[in-house]
């Protein structure tokens, strides 16, 4: 049975110990050497440089089996024929010109800052009892509410304010997840974080 690892924001770490990809640690105990196509294990490994170079830029890379990239390629182009060649073009050029490296440094410090940002206006602002996580990297964080609110109805009232967040119940397939929902800290500037959170936490305030 292969594992997909899907792996958008494993270059977005602001602290700890960057986290190696599951398929660089399966190639290194199969015993590939630095380098060598490391396609001896069981996983497959998905990236995309839509949350590390631009939002538009929606080009997804894969490392697989040269028999399983045949497969997905067949599906792809059943699909959407292919990815534009321009787009590809211009991924190519920037990866190779060293300028992906540099912009990745950039935008971890952007990001960690409006992170921290959005971490001290949530403490600031919002009403005791809502823990939240404080995550190591990517794009989000995730609050849960107290007991008896449902993120859904708080949305409504919060999007009359002009703020809007992600309700958790998408996130659970299976049901529930209505008393927690996702905020992003990427989009908006330290000022802006500050004055949407004090927003949302005067909504859950009126709830509670």
């Amino acid at each position: 049975m292969p594992i997909v690892e899907d792996d958008p924001y494993g270059q977005l770490r602001y602290e700890g110990h960057h986290l190696p990809p599951l398929v660089k640690v399966d190639a290194e105990y199969h015993g590939c050497a630095q380098g060598e196509r490391a396609f001896r294990g069981g996983v497959l490994y998905l990236g995309t440089l839509s949350k590390t170079l631009a939002p538009g830029l929606r080009l997804g890379r894969v490392v697989a089996p040269v028999e399983v990239v045949e497969k997905l390629t067949q599906l792809k182009q059943g699909t959407d024929l292919h990815t534009s060649t321009f787009t590809q073009m211009v991924a190519h050029e920037v990866a190779r010109g060293g300028f992906l490296d540099g912009h990745v440094r950039v935008i971890r410090k952007l990001y960690g800052d409006r992170r921290d940002a959005m971490l001290r206006a949530l403490k600031a602002h919002f009403p005791s009892g809502m823990p939240s996580t404080r995550p190591q990297g990517g794009l989000f964080l995730w609050v849960t509410l107290p007991p008896g609110l449902d993120s859904a109805k708080v949305l409504e009232e919060a999007l009359e304010e002009k703020v809007a967040f992600v309700p958790g119940a998408p996130f659970f397939p299976r049901g529930g997840g209505g008393g927690a929902f996702r905020l992003n800290f990427s989009y908006c500037n330290p000022q802006k974080i500050e004055e949407g959170m004090r927003r949302l936490g005067n909504v859950l305030r009126r709830h509670i």
